[in-house]
């Protein structure tokens, strides 16, 4: 018999019925954009809550406690919320259809930005708060010139300085700085972005199940690499925390590549899921990934891992959102039908079979 999922006994989790588009952490504090504009706040440990102590004999024991508090919750924007990032220390800044940027502080009071000229399908938002936006095939940039991209825009990601900008549209990617652009050549449709984070390095998740990798830090032409899949297309990507792995969505298993080996296929990870991986997201200094499926269940494993922890089961559909906190002991996760969830997850339930990654 299954063990019971981690976030029904040591965490908390709300149904609300609208789509969960996004999430952050500032420091403890879980934020959550909806679909419908609402912001809503939630903490994964709370007075009187479930906690994992140690015994006095060795090993952990769980000790239930009280149901997580109601949720905090604000209207935010009245167009729908497209993005949110956590600005450290003062609450997050959620970016909408007007293309309007809002502030919104952890208690919830709210003030807004200087709008971007246009409004927006797609929205970004770089460290220190520069907002982007895209309609169409038209990019806005708050501090900078707009420009248009070849085909319709399919996603937006500043790397993590904030000083570039990665343009994935139907037909390739555009890479935009205040000093240059320079168009980046794909073999089928975008679907996903996502930077190293040491911003030497962006891969693009592509259509055919394939992703497409750059690196940026050897002069003026970027040195390409496709990374061949198993042929689902790959909606969500992310690299390990020291740049030697890539981890994606679309397969049944995670599919993880060993950018060390390059050329090398991928490497299945975790348990076979009853449908497809969704999202997927690394945990920011040790070896486990995050991943959600199609049918909202998450599970943690590591790179080529055989086996997987249970964070949820199944049910309100396909996991839109999964993020760690900065520090890696909690995380959040969202489905587009609208639950959301927050979990602790303490150094303690790992050690000593995960281990740090080198940064």
């Amino acid at each position: 018999m299954r063990p019971q999922p981690l976030l029904d006994v040591l965490g908390g989790g709300w149904s609300l019925g609208v789509p969960v588009v996004a999430a952050d952490w500032d420091a403890d504090l879980a934020g959550f954009a909806l679909r419908d504009g609402s912001v809503v706040l939630a903490r994964a440990e709370w007075e009187g809550g479930p906690v994992l102590a140690a015994r006095p004999a060795g090993g952990l024991e769980l000790r239930p406690g009280e149901p997580p508090p109601p949720l905090a919750r604000e209207a935010a924007r009245p167009d729908g919320c497209l993005t949110l990032r956590a600005s450290q220390g003062h609450g997050f800044l959620c970016g909408g259809g007007s293309g309007i940027l809002a502030r919104v502080g952890t208690d919830l009071n709210q003030t807004t930005a200087e709008p971007p000229a246009a409004k927006a399908e797609h929205f970004a938002i770089a460290a220190g708060g520069r907002p982007a936006t895209a309609l169409g095939n038209r990019v806005e940039i708050s501090d900078a010139p707009g420009f248009d991209v070849p085909a319709r825009v399919v996603a937006l990601l500043f790397d993590p300085a904030g000083k570039r900008l990665a343009v994935a549209d139907e037909a390739g990617v555009t890479l935009w700085s205040a000093e240059d652009r320079c168009r980046l050549e794909t073999s089928a449709r975008p679907c996903a972005l996502a930077w190293m984070s040491d911003g030497t390095h962006l891969a693009c998740g592509l259509e055919n199940g394939a992703a497409r990798l750059w690196r940026l830090d050897r002069g003026d032409s970027p040195a390409a690499m496709t990374l061949d899949g198993d042929g689902a297309a790959v909606r969500s990507l992310a690299f390990s925390p020291d740049g030697r792995y890539l981890a994606a969505s679309g397969g049944a298993r995670v599919l993880c590549w060993d950018l060390n080996t390059p050329g090398g296929p991928p490497t299945p990870c975790g348990i076979t899921a009853r449908v497809p991986i969704a999202v997927v997201a690394w945990h920011p200094s040790r070896a486990m990934i995050a991943a959600g499926t199609g049918n909202g269940a998450v599970m943690l494993t590591e790179p080529a891992g055989r086996d997987a922890l249970h964070v949820r089961g199944e049910g309100g559909g396909a996991v839109s959102v999964l993020a760690w906190s900065a520090d890696g002991g909690r995380l959040a996760i969202g489905t587009d039908g609208g639950d959301l969830g927050v979990l602790p997850l303490p150094d303690a339930l790992f050690r000593p079979k995960t281990q740090e990654m080198p940064q």
